[in-house]
């Protein structure tokens, strides 16, 4: 489903979103889009997440006056969405709501922990339900109002062909590394690995804080390194260690696991990747032409901001 613009404003606020106190300005009326409300606390709400202060100076109260008219633009276009939905009489199955709400909860350590966070601030578990059912909504809209997007093989070549440098990774190294404080210690221990001692079993033991698991770096480039380090590094062979190297925290050994030449992916393994991109684009420019035609059409009182 594809609702990133919108999701970036109305539904990441439903994990950090504040609940603030306005007395009677909650219900002041800002705009009404085809008779439906919208108001101050709505409005707020999104300043809020988005960390609007008060305004002190001149500059920031102009600043402060044209974010709050896009954030009303949104919700207007947002109120748009919802209404054409209900018209298509488009139905969200609890299940749906439901696993999106776990996946909000697995990023905390519990869901207690989660709705505690929540309590703080003001926002009940109800509140996100919603909001979590309102997102779903939106984005089955979109998907059924592009249901006739097409991509052909030529747009997908001259997508790749425009942009070959999204698509190039650079050469990258599977590293282990172990770190010693002195000239001396670093010779010992290259001594002992000389000797049959394991290299992965002394990275553990001398870790050089590149490691995971105190073993391998995992895929890195050189641009990680400093410049006389990365010189080294690339001198040794795949399969064997090099070193002692001087850095500025020490002295090191590296173990070259594997190196991975700069390259270029061919087209048929980006394929998938450039037809979600292109959809993702058409259904953006779908959906923006949509909202300025009903925009054009809809009934939008503004009562000012």
């Amino acid at each position: 489903m594809v609702y990133s613009n919108f999701k970036k404003i109305f539904v990441l606020a439903v994990i950090v979103i504040l609940s603030l106190s306005f007395g009677c300005e909650r219900d002041k009326i800002v705009a009404k889009v085809n008779g439906e409300k919208i108001t101050e606390m709505d409005l707020n709400r999104l300043l809020e997440h988005g960390g609007m202060k008060t305004a002190q100076t001149p500059h920031e109260k102009e600043i402060q006056k044209m974010v709050r008219t896009e954030i009303l633009n949104q919700l207007i276009n947002e109120r748009l969405m919802m209404q054409a939905a209900r018209k298509e009489k488009i139905k969200i199955d609890k299940s749906e709501v439901t696993k999106e709400y776990e996946a909000i909860v697995k990023a905390f350590s519990s869901e207690s922990e989660y709705l505690k966070r929540l309590k703080e601030k003001g926002i009940s578990k109800d509140f996100i339900l919603k909001s979590i059912e309102k997102d779903i909504m939106a984005a089955k809209f979109i998907d059924r109002l592009a249901k006739d997007i097409s991509i052909t093989e030529n747009e997908l070549k001259e997508y790749y062909e425009k942009n070959l440098s999204v698509f190039m990774t650079s050469e990258a190294y599977r590293l282990s590394l172990i770190k010693a404080d002195s000239i001396d210690d670093a010779r010992k221990i290259k001594r002992e690995l000389e000797a049959g001692a394991s290299f992965e079993e002394m990275a553990k033991k001398h870790p050089a804080g590149h490691q995971e698991q105190g073993s391998e770096t995992g895929w890195v480039t050189m641009g990680t390194f400093p410049k006389d380090i990365a010189k080294e590094i690339i001198k040794i062979k795949s399969g064997s260690f090099g070193g002692p190297i001087a850095g500025r925290e020490g002295y090191y050994l590296v173990k070259v696991f594997e190196k991975r030449e700069a390259r270029t992916a061919p087209f048929e393994e980006v394929k998938a990747d450039i037809i979600q991109i292109l959809l993702q684009n058409k259904k953006s420019e779908i959906l923006s032409n949509w909202i300025q035609q009903e925009r054009a059409k809809a009934k939008i009182e503004i009562k000012g901001t």
